[in-house]
């Protein structure tokens, strides 16, 4: 009866004191610790073998043109689904001086198909928790000794999806709306012939 008493008499200035602190807390969980907690979080891998690199692929039907197709994954080792994701090129590298003007190249979902990608819908996908998704980067082929970029859709964008024969640096932005961009470093190398194998690709490093 007396601890009844003890919390009647409390002023009620007291209470809207304690009110206004329990609302703050629950801001801070729903705004700010549980998204902490809570959130995406991304792994980028590239290795010079299947199914990261992909050899002699026949290209559009034609038994006579086949390439190597390069690809990185994306895998959410996070808790929470990372949301319309997609991936742009920043800029491309030649002896570390920026080569041609790719900033806003959008990089394609490999599991995406031409119905699809098509589509502006195409460009941005969602990866839930535990599953991964691939990235084509680049395609080289048997008719020519350029490096093919691998744009999302087939809408010109008034920016060059050919690279000459050669070593670059490549930089890449993976964002979406659930978590802070990463940023993406490759090296790309293709030497002066129409041997599709032979070029290179390493991931150098990955940040956010």
């Amino acid at each position: 009866m007396a601890e009844s008493i003890f919390i009647f008499s409390i002023p009620i200035e007291i209470w809207a004191l304690i009110v206004s602190i329990l609302a703050i807390i629950i801001a801070l969980l729903k705004d700010f610790i549980l998204p902490w907690f809570y959130k995406p979080k991304l792994k980028f891998k590239y290795t010079d073998s299947n199914p990261f690199r992909r050899e002699n692929v026949i290209i559009n039907r034609n038994p006579q043109l086949k390439g190597t197709f390069l690809r990185f994954m994306i895998k959410n080792i996070g808790n929470k689904s990372a949301i319309n994701c997609r991936c742009q090129i920043l800029r491309v590298l030649k002896n570390g001086k920026k080569y041609g003007d790719y900033q806003g190249f959008p990089l394609k979902w490999a599991s995406r198909p031409e119905s699809v990608i098509n589509q502006a819908s195409g460009e941005r996908l969602n990866i839930a928790r535990g599953e991964s998704e691939f990235i084509d980067i680049a395609v080289t082929a048997n008719n020519n000794s350029f490096i093919h970029l691998q744009k999302y859709h087939n809408v010109d964008i008034g920016i060059k999806e050919v690279i000459e024969a050669g070593e670059y640096d490549i930089i890449v932005i993976f964002s979406g709306d659930n978590f802070k961009p990463y940023n993406l470093k490759f090296h790309i190398n293709r030497g002066d012939t129409t041997d599709p194998n032979d070029v290179s690709l390493e991931l150098i490093k990955y940040w956010n």
